[in-house]
């Protein structure tokens, strides 16, 4: 329990631990990985370079998010962690749009013509009718698969 209060005490007025400091200790995590990886490598030319470099941004990644942590300057922390966020808000969307058709390969999406909404539809070759859950309309789908491209045309 003593050890706590300390610990509470010791952190009175810091910044802490936030999204770009977990951000910081996973990028310092990859950087350890990657390291361990060149390790074995070391007889071909070239590697103890990049194990050096990659050594050298792991231990600048952990000191930067321990600093952070540590930090009393607190405007400062929460400007860098909002700048992280608005960065990390435009890049995630593009990243899940990409690797969403890449999941959902037995479905297409269409949306309704009435109410705009986005359908899951089954990826079926051929003219379907289809009815949106949301308004009631019914529209047709026409579905054409070019199996050999992965070439989907849906109209």
């Amino acid at each position: 329990m003593r050890y706590m209060e300390r610990l509470r005490r010791f952190m009175y007025g810091r910044y802490g631990f936030d999204q770009f400091g977990r951000f910081l200790f996973g990028l310092g995590i990859f950087f350890w990985a990657v390291c361990l990886l060149l390790r074995f490598g070391f007889r071909i030319e070239g590697v103890y370079i990049a194990y050096r470099i990659c050594s050298v941004l792991n231990t600048v990644a952990y000191v930067y998010a321990v600093f952070r942590i540590l930090s009393r300057n607190t405007y400062k922390r929460s400007l860098e962690n909002e700048k992280y966020l608005r960065i990390r808000n435009k890049v995630v969307p593009f990243l899940e749009k990409k690797t969403e058709s890449i999941r959902n390969k037995e479905y297409i999406f269409k949306k309704c013509p009435k109410c705009g909404v986005k359908l899951r539809l089954k990826r079926i070759r051929g003219k379907h009718t289809t009815k949106c859950p949301k308004c009631g309309a019914k529209f047709n789908v026409r579905v054409w698969i070019d199996y050999d491209g992965g070439y989907t045309d849906i109209r």
